[in-house]
């Protein structure tokens, strides 16, 4: 009788770490080794449980072989869907039991959505989320009092923090101490390299700055409101990274912009305030944000790299205070709006800046069809509006420069799918992009600029050009 070739444990073992869920739960149960093996195996991926019916099962399965699962658990999300206000009794105290009596040696990623929707009605669950001790990622969602308390009760050494505030909660001034960022996390300041705060409004005053967080490099603030960074400049010392996104982001309108604007300005002015006495970053290598969001930041500092959005209305004149106020090295701005190449759009901004540091400019130019056609297509390629924006660049140190425009192949084609049918003039302003002389205007950029040594033009429509020229001791070549 000829014998069929067997694998070995050890191959099979190899299979299941490639295997799906459902193929490990079968191979679970065809012997004891790959009993023991398959369910570890589980645990070193990502577990994510969205209702109580999945939550009740996993403790079960956690709890099995004298809860000795528990060791191998890596990261756990726990984003949990509520059929009533709460997490039922009875699961609560079984999650509690299971968080405060086992041991999570690898468990070193949470993310706890809901959070004080699960907390609050359980006294015992905080303490028990809190006994983790080898956590070093943690995302916490509609954070509250409980869910705060937990992390000023936790002893692990948090390297990443995500922590969403609850809408609502209470951010009054006597609850300042308790509810900041900050303030939250000041246990983990030896060992926080990413803050990301979202939805947090309140002030904090300077008596209440905590001490600093040496390791912080990264701090990501999304707020609905206007952000004010004395604490987080007080507290992160040495930050390299920064990301700001407030309500005022694509958010400005003809209706509206002149009272918002009065608001960012007023915002603006205490940052530069508190910036001008007491100091600012020093150690910046990337800033990220609109020009809303960075101009009411009040930057006072060097920026080796700025990421810059430009949405339809915002106003020009804030990004040459932006430019003017941070000493920023190389700057990609993203713009949205015809508008950017009119007299008092960049150029306006760049003719601005004197001392400036600029090293290099990439300018993205990219358009929507929907709201730009109603403009003469035109006068994208309008020789004077571009010879403005070059000649707005002559005063500047700048090394290289980078202008890109693109606009949707729907729109410059009219073919069937176009959000409506081409006018005359998308016509003619589609076939001028496909004439315009790229190498043309690179080389006027090269003859323009003194300080310029690389430039890179590109137009990007039905049909892509590019253009790059570079000046060296010979002269120029392409």
């Amino acid at each position: 009788m000829e014998q069929k070739p067997v694998l070995s444990l050890d191959v099979l073992l190899e299979v299941a770490y490639f295997a799906p869920r459902q193929t490990l739960s079968a191979l679970m149960k065809t012997c004891r080794f790959l009993y023991h093996e398959c369910a570890k195996t589980m645990l070193r991926r990502q577990v994510v449980i969205e209702n109580v019916p999945d939550l009740t099962s996993f403790l079960a399965f956690l709890n099995a072989e004298d809860g000795s699962r528990c060791r191998y658990l890596e990261d756990l999300v726990l984003d949990l869907e509520l059929v009533g206000p709460s997490l039922p009794k009875s699961t609560a105290r079984t999650l509690a039991d299971v968080l405060s009596q086992q041991s999570f040696p690898s468990l070193t990623s949470l993310q706890l959505h809901n959070a004080e929707q699960i907390l609050r009605p359980h006294p015992m669950l905080p303490a028990g989320f809190a006994s983790l001790s080898a956590l070093t990622s943690l995302t916490v969602t509609s954070a509250g009092s409980k869910a705060i308390s937990f992390l000023k009760g936790l002893r692990s050494d948090l390297r990443v923090v995500v922590l969403k505030y609850k809408p609502g909660f209470d951010q009054r001034p006597n609850a300042e101490e308790s509810s900041h960022p900050l303030i939250a996390l000041h246990n983990f300041r030896s060992t926080l390299e990413t803050v990301e705060v979202h939805g947090y409004e309140a002030e904090l005053r300077r008596g209440q700055f905590p001490g600093p967080f040496p390791r912080a490099q990264e701090l990501i603030l999304n707020s609905p409101d206007s952000p004010l960074i004395a604490p987080y400049v007080h507290a992160f010392p040495d930050l390299r990274n920064l990301s700001i996104s407030t309500i005022y982001a694509d958010s400005l309108t003809p209706d509206n912009i002149e009272f918002e604007t009065d608001a960012m300005r007023a915002f603006r002015r205490e940052n530069v305030a508190e910036q001008s006495e007491f100091g600012s970053w020093t150690k910046l290598e990337t800033v990220t944000g609109t020009v809303p969001d960075i101009y009411l930041a009040g930057l006072r500092c060097p920026v080796e790299v700025l990421y810059l959005n430009a949405s339809t209305w915002d106003p020009f004149t804030m990004v040459s205070s932006i430019l003017r106020d941070a000493s920023v090295t190389r700057l990609h701005l993203f713009v949205h709006t015809i508008e950017a190449l009119e007299e008092d759009g960049l150029p306006m901004a760049f003719r601005r800046l004197s001392d400036s540091s600029l090293e290099a400019i990439s300018l993205h130019l990219k358009l929507n069809a929907q709201l730009e056609w109603e403009e003469d297509l035109r006068t994208i390629v309008d020789h004077a509006a571009l010879d403005d924006l070059v000649d707005s660049l002559a005063s500047l140190p700048i090394l290289k420069f980078q202008f890109a425009l693109r606009c949707e192949e729907s729109g410059c084609t009219g073919e069937p799918h176009s959000p409506r049918p081409p006018t005359s003039d998308m016509v003619c302003g589609a076939q001028e992009l496909q004439d315009f002389d790229c190498e043309a205007f690179a080389e006027r950029i090269l003859s323009t600029v003194p300080a310029v040594e690389h430039v890179d033009v590109k137009f990007i429509c039905s049909r892509k050009q590019r253009a790059v020229v570079h000046r060296n001791d010979d002269g120029r070549s392409r």
